[in-house]
């Protein structure tokens, strides 16, 4: 019975993740000249997104029905995670030079701004369920609130795109859906060990 249940929940995995690749990222990504070319180069580029996050959320997936948390994935997801959000934050744009105080610049009937604030959101979940291993909800508020505007200042500092504070808030939102996940996955899974 666990072998059926394994094997339906990677058929969802990478359902959702082809759903997630396809109709989300892959488009945001692809509006961006820099990334849509260098995504060019290698035509598995959509395969190899679409495979890695049905791994992750599969092997998340039995992990939750273990009620057990492996540092091993911890490592494998993390560093995966960081790598591809490194590229996403840090190569999208060749030289870009800007500040945005809009915080509700996102707020637009633009279909490529929507999915782009949706994929904000999404990016920093994992990094505030990372921070949730650890971290009381003060904390979080300050590591978060000080990576996020690390990480926008040096997008502005290095000509790698815009300081917004909409980026901002979106990031937050995210980390805070992540922190407060970990938190109540925390209370079904063995993570105090970790």
């Amino acid at each position: 019975m666990r072998i059926i249940k394994y094997i339906i929940g990677l058929l969802i995995s990478v359902l959702v993740s082809y759903l997630v690749i396809e109709y989300l990222a892959y488009p945001t990504l692809s509006s961006y000249p820099r990334l849509s070319n260098t995504m060019a180069r290698f035509p598995y580029t959509k395969f190899t997104l679409i495979l890695s996050l049905s791994i992750c959320l599969w092997l998340a997936y039995i992990q939750w029905d273990l009620k057990k948390v492996s540092v091993i994935y911890l490592y494998l997801a993390s560093t995966v995670y960081l790598f591809l959000l490194f590229v996403v934050l840090f190569t999208k744009a060749k030289s870009y030079h800007d500040i945005s105080l809009d915080v509700f610049d996102f707020i637009k009937p633009d279909q490529r701004d929507i999915r782009e604030a949706i994929l904000n959101v999404i990016y920093f979940m994992p990094l505030g369920a990372i921070y949730g291993f650890k971290a009381n909800k003060y904390e979080f508020v300050v590591i978060a609130l000080v990576t996020i505007l690390g990480v926008e200042t040096i997008q502005y500092a290095f000509y790698l795109g815009t300081f917004a504070l909409s980026d901002i808030l979106l990031n937050f939102i995210g980390s805070s859906f992540g922190f407060a996940l970990c938190k109540v996955l925390g209370k079904r899974l063995d993570i105090e060990s970790l």
